[in-house]
């Protein structure tokens, strides 16, 4: 994968211009908070975004598409669909699948590549929010 740049532009500082003023400014300024969506992109496209990775962390923590996609408020069709749509775009497999025996059901378990996804987005998530919170820090 190519390499990722975070760029953040520093906010110009205050200038005199009356306490009033100043102080209005100042309070506009305060309640100001970044906010974005972070997705990732393949050949230019949408391929991975903060829905795909909650559905593959519940997946992974429940064991199963059907558990993972219940936990989450949404039906397997949907969850499988979501899943499937991505490893056709990427041609890697996310998901492999298993069917249970006469003791039980069956199951499901992240790839490595998944897990690396997963990863991935996570770290880059991780990164815009320190940012972040760096920057109000910084402006307090």
């Amino acid at each position: 994968m190519g390499a990722l740049t975070i760029v953040l532009s520093a906010c110009p500082p205050y200038y005199s211009q009356g306490i009033k003023e100043m102080s209005a400014e100042k309070d506009a300024f305060s309640r100001l908070k970044p906010s974005w969506k972070l997705w990732l992109e393949y050949d230019g496209e949408y391929v991975f975004g903060p829905g795909a990775y909650s559905i593959l962390k519940s997946i992974q923590e429940k064991g199963t598409i059907t558990a993972g996609a219940k936990a989450l408020g949404m039906s397997y069709r949907y969850a499988w669909g979501v899943v499937r749509k991505i490893e056709q775009t990427l041609g890697v497999k996310l998901l492999e699948t298993f069917k249970g025996g006469t003791e039980g059901g069956g199951g499901a378990r992240i790839t490595d590549f998944g897990v690396q996804l997963m990863d991935l987005f996570a770290s880059v998530q991780e990164s815009f929010e320190q940012v972040s919170r760096e920057e109000d820090q910084h402006r307090l």
